[in-house]
């Protein structure tokens, strides 16, 4: 039997991102493409278990991938990684645009398992998620090297991977 590796995931918006909110602009599917890459490069080096809190932006594409490679390992009879979300409050998708509403419910209904932190929102509860991640896994994979989640991972110590995205030739 594996040892257990547990990858954190968390980032950015889609409003932080700052390349809009449409999800087929060419900077957002580059962020898709390297996601995709990263999370397959992390699968393949031994991550048994991802935890993400499914923000709409970086962490829900996230989602999204590891869910989609699970279903692909599974196929193939890999070794498949489970998704555990970690919610911030129970209406954490409430405000969104009823497409990312859904997909945020299917993320959901096909995670592992699901943790939901708070009932109601409270003016941490996003960081508290965050922190709830960080301490339970070996490291964290994220968007940004400026944010709340990479300086708790720092300050605990946490191996942290930063998302980088290649550039792409475009016609």
């Amino acid at each position: 039997m594996r040892n257990k590796i547990i990858c954190a995931v968390t980032g950015k918006s889609i409003e932080s991102i700052g390349n809009g909110r449409s999800e087929t602009y060419y900077k957002n599917v580059d962020i898709k493409w390297a996601i995709t890459e990263k999370v397959g490069e992390l699968i393949e080096g031994g991550v048994t278990d991802f935890l993400c809190n499914a923000e709409y932006g970086f962490p829900l594409w996230a989602c999204e991938i590891i869910l989609s490679l699970r279903d692909i390992r599974k196929i193939q009879g890999l070794p498949a990684p489970r998704l555990h979300l970690v919610m911030s409050h129970e209406e954490q998708a409430a405000d969104w645009d009823d497409d990312v509403h859904e997909r945020f419910y299917t993320v959901h209904e096909k995670a592992d398992k699901v943790l939901i932190l708070h009932r109601q929102y409270c003016d941490d509860c996003h960081e508290r998620s965050e922190r709830f991640m960080i301490d339970q896994c070996d490291f964290l994979y994220t968007d940004s090297d400026e944010d709340f989640a990479w300086q708790y991972a720092w300050l605990h110590e946490k191996p942290t991977v930063i998302n980088t995205v290649k550039d792409r030739a475009y016609i």
